[in-house]
């Protein structure tokens, strides 16, 4: 009797039966990683924000704000130095938080988060601003001054 070198059909399918349970096992783990480390992100995206609106206000001595409209957050400053239409300069570009992470930003407390020239921010009072995704949270606190504390 001769013996070939090579795999029988019912060792190639229990390799292929180990990969699949493998894979069924690690793939919920994978996807909430996934959704967690979006959130992280889009929070750092969004701390950034207000750290750009702040620098930007002191470093030009305008007033800037952070402006909420969905999920697009974007930090804008007046008067308008740069032609265009308009009475507000857009500062950098518009991050869209939903095709950037796939997060929805919940109904922010405010439409802006303004601050003036001295980097200081008008809310008046502490604000947090949720970010979901797959049944997963995060928040950033704001304070009446606009530090991220958060």
């Amino acid at each position: 009797m001769s013996r070939k070198n090579g795999f029988t059909l019912v060792e190639m399918m229990i390799v292929v039966v180990l990969i699949g349970l493998v894979t069924l096992i690690g793939l919920p783990k994978v996807a909430s990683g996934l959704a967690k480390a979006n959130l992280r992100s889009s929070r750092t995206t969004m701390a950034n924000m207000f750290a750009k609106a702040r620098a930007v206000a002191t470093q030009q001595n305008r007033r800037t704000s952070v402006a909420f409209n969905g999920n697009n957050v974007v930090v804008t400053a007046a008067p308008r130095k740069l032609a265009g239409v308009g009475t507000v300069d857009t500062i950098g570009a518009v991050e869209k938080l939903d095709g950037l992470y796939g997060v929805t930003l919940a109904t922010p407390p405010v439409t802006s988060v303004p601050f003036d020239p001295r980097g200081f921010g008008t809310l008046g009072g502490s604000r947090t601003f949720v970010v979901t995704r797959s049944g997963y949270r995060d928040s950033i606190i704001v304070d009446g001054l606009g530090r991220v504390i958060k």
